[in-house]
């Protein structure tokens, strides 16, 4: 049994290193911070529960996982009950939110990078669902074997979701105008959804 000052410190831990990675992720499911906020908190609350021992070095994707099945939870609560993989033109794109994302000292760089970082927010928003988030979770860090487990789908199927939205993303006139460029953006400059 683990003494409870390390359980704590363990757990807070976890909240410090990806509660706000995992309140992106619930807004973008949910489209509303606050039930995103409602989502996370649900996800930290039952990894109190739980034990590092009984996780196994898996507590992140187990994270993922609580929170996104709070999510479903909650849509299915509101009346808004279909599948994340489904596409709902009507429903429009998941709501997304433009943060400067680089610590750089040049402000048009700054601009130019968080311009950058909204078009391709809205390039992936407009994806199939279960596309938006796979590449959503990768961009957070995941593996396809953990996206696998947040999202419920074999790794096979992981990867061929990742596979085709990122071809999507490579087939966008913008997308291949960059990387047609000689424009050199580092990847602490340019992050998907952070």
């Amino acid at each position: 049994m683990d003494p409870p000052g390390d359980r704590q410190r363990w757990v807070l831990g976890l909240v410090a290193t990806h509660e706000r990675a995992l309140l992106r992720y619930a807004t973008r499911l949910l489209g509303d911070a606050d039930r995103a906020c409602d989502a996370v908190q649900h996800a930290f609350v039952e990894l109190c529960a739980q034990s590092p021992a009984a996780l196994d070095g898996k507590a992140v994707p187990w994270l993922y996982r609580v929170c996104r099945n709070r999510a479903i939870d909650l849509l299915r609560q509101a009346g808004r009950e279909r599948g994340l993989d489904e596409v709902h033109p009507e429903a429009g794109p998941m709501r997304t939110t433009a943060e400067p994302v680089t610590r750089e000292a040049d402000p048009a760089a700054r601009v130019e990078s968080a311009d950058l970082v909204g078009h391709l927010r809205a390039l992936i928003a407009k994806l199939p669902r279960l596309q938006a988030e796979t590449l959503d979770l990768w961009s957070a860090g995941l593996s396809y074997r953990e996206i696998a487990t947040v999202t419920g789908k074999t790794e096979g199927h992981v990867r061929v979701l990742a596979h085709r939205g990122l071809s999507t993303l490579r087939a966008h006139p913008l997308i291949r105008d960059l990387l047609a460029s000689s424009i050199t953006v580092s990847p602490a400059t340019v992050e998907v959804h952070r």
